[in-house]
């Protein structure tokens, strides 16, 4: 079966991924204009509590996908009928926990009255939205990952042209601005079943069975178990920062803590693109091809999210002016801080620990990191604020997360854990970047403009003039193999090997 390059696949779900992000943020910047602090924060508040209670309610059911599809012929369609029917009961569940008490509860923990408003309007929003995080995986798996461009660009297009004409047209608050986030979840619903059961044939059994079913959640409720632990982990900063500062302060800190979806827009594209085919040499024992594989994606990440990283760590003050006014140039001090986690962040270790069947170390790190975030992060909010948040994610990743990952995923590949990643590669590119970093600092200091976007854009020129060269001279292999696939891909003449 012919196959496209990896590169092009992971450039394609790194367009989705880019697509979901840029609505995002624009919605944000628009958002933190119209409303006052309170109400954005309501607004933030509100999608917290599903971003926070997604992995939980999805039990890793769509990464299930990744292991139960491949190779798979004869049930086919009943394991995708399977997964949905699992994501969608549990979906329902929490719509009606929502529904009956939930949104009172949470207005409750949260000291902000108005959330029971909005998430009564939310509460539909999961059931018809949880289903759909299984598409990535079917279109991967199956191939398709044009369709999966598409979706996610025409939907996230119409979620933003929906909360926008709400709030612009209508004068909505945050709970009209919310009652359109939930319709769009219906849009996202609709197209993302169509293209699901159009990826998938059908097959000689296409009846779920409770068997099936069982099977899915045995292989994948570790992981969404771990996927929860992590999601609560790594999110325990928005939820202590909820509890412990006012609605304002949580309306600072929120715009500035985006490390998470920046760095997953790039990561999650290429492990998904990679992770079929290290389950693939993984279970043939091939440990020293899934090694080269591991190592290619994870040089491969480095060469783009490394320099975008420089970039909005120099700019960070600018960026948040220019994106949600003056009122959040604060922003930038936990936007910086969370930056730091982009070396660590090249490429999710989780992956290895699935292709080796070993979800119960994902469970183990997962639970570790909780615990150290919840104890490390609440002293520091204390004393220092909301960037004492981000302070304490820093702190748990490094000292915690990134030395238990290298040591156990040394011993599945049954390799020294200096061999593990491109260290080198890395460790030159932030050396190059703190030094254009500074070089470009200090000649802003020196620029004549007052004008925000003339001095962001001057200073991202002048990082670039000090990073490009040596940049370019060092890995120049790399980058002339995104351009050729873009440039090949685009012209209709790539070859459809494997890269």
């Amino acid at each position: 079966m012919v196959t496209r390059s990896r590169t092009f696949k992971a450039l394609i779900f790194a367009s989705s991924n880019a697509a979901t992000a840029v609505v995002t943020l624009v919605i944000a910047a628009v958002l933190s204009r119209v409303f006052d602090k309170i109400d954005y924060a309501t607004y933030r508040q509100t999608l917290l509590v599903y971003q926070f209670s997604g992995p939980l309610l999805a039990l890793g059911l769509p990464a299930a996908l990744f292991y139960f599809l491949p190779g798979e012929t004869s049930r086919i369609r009943a394991v995708l009928l399977e997964n949905l029917i699992l994501l969608g009961v549990l979906g329902g569940s929490f719509s009606l926990f929502l529904v009956f008490g939930g949104n009172v509860f949470v207005a409750e923990q949260f000291s902000n009255p108005e959330l029971e408003e909005t998430l009564l309007v939310f509460a539909l929003y999961p059931v018809l939205f949880l289903p759909t995080t299984a598409v990535s995986a079917v279109l991967v798996v199956q191939e398709k990952v044009q369709w999966l461009f598409l979706h996610t660009v025409v939907t996230r297009l119409s979620r933003l042209f929906l909360v926008l004409g709400v709030v612009w047209l209508c004068a909505a608050g945050p709970l009209g601005a919310v009652g359109a986030m939930t319709v769009s979840g219906g849009i996202v619903f609709a197209s993302g079943i169509y293209l699901m059961f159009r990826a998938v044939p059908r097959s000689e059994v296409s009846r779920p069975t409770l068997r099936g079913m069982s099977s899915q959640l045995k292989y994948a409720v570790p992981i969404g178990l771990a996927l929860m632990l992590e999601k609560l982990a790594m999110g325990i900063d928005q939820v202590l920062v909820s509890a412990l500062c006012s609605p304002r302060e949580f309306a600072v800190f929120v715009n500035g803590a985006m490390e998470i979806p920046f760095i997953r827009m790039i990561t999650v594209p290429a492990t998904a693109v990679v992770l079929p085919e290290l389950v693939a040499f993984y279970k043939n024992n091939q440990k020293g091809e899934a090694l080269e594989l591991w190592r290619k994606a994870a040089r491969k990440v480095s060469v783009v999210l490394l320099p975008i990283g420089g970039v909005l760590f120099v700019i960070a003050p600018e960026l948040m002016t220019l994106l949600y006014s003056s009122e959040y140039i604060e922003s930038s001090r936990p936007l910086r801080i969370y930056l730091l986690l982009l070396p660590a962040r090249l490429i999710f270790f989780g992956a290895i620990f699935q292709a080796a069947g070993r979800t119960d170390l994902i469970l183990k790190r997962a639970v570790g990191t909780l615990v150290l975030n919840t104890l490390v992060s609440y002293p520091l909010i204390y004393y220092f604020g909301i960037e004492g948040a981000a302070w304490g994610t820093v702190i748990v990743f490094w000292g915690y997360v990134i030395p238990y990952c290298i040591g156990y995923c040394s011993r599945l590949l049954e390799v020294r854990w200096f061999e593990l990643m491109p260290y080198r590669q890395v460790g030159l590119m932030i050396l190059m970047m703190i030094v254009a970093g500074v070089a470009a600092t200090a000649l802003q200091q020196l620029l004549p403009f007052e004008n925000t976007l003339i001095v962001a854009m001057t200073t991202t020129a002048m990082f670039l003039v000090f990073l490009g060269p040596p940049f370019f001279l060092l890995y120049r292999k790399d980058l002339k193999g995104y351009w050729h696939t873009v440039r090949h891909r685009l012209g209709g003449r790539g070859d459809r090997r494997a890269s």
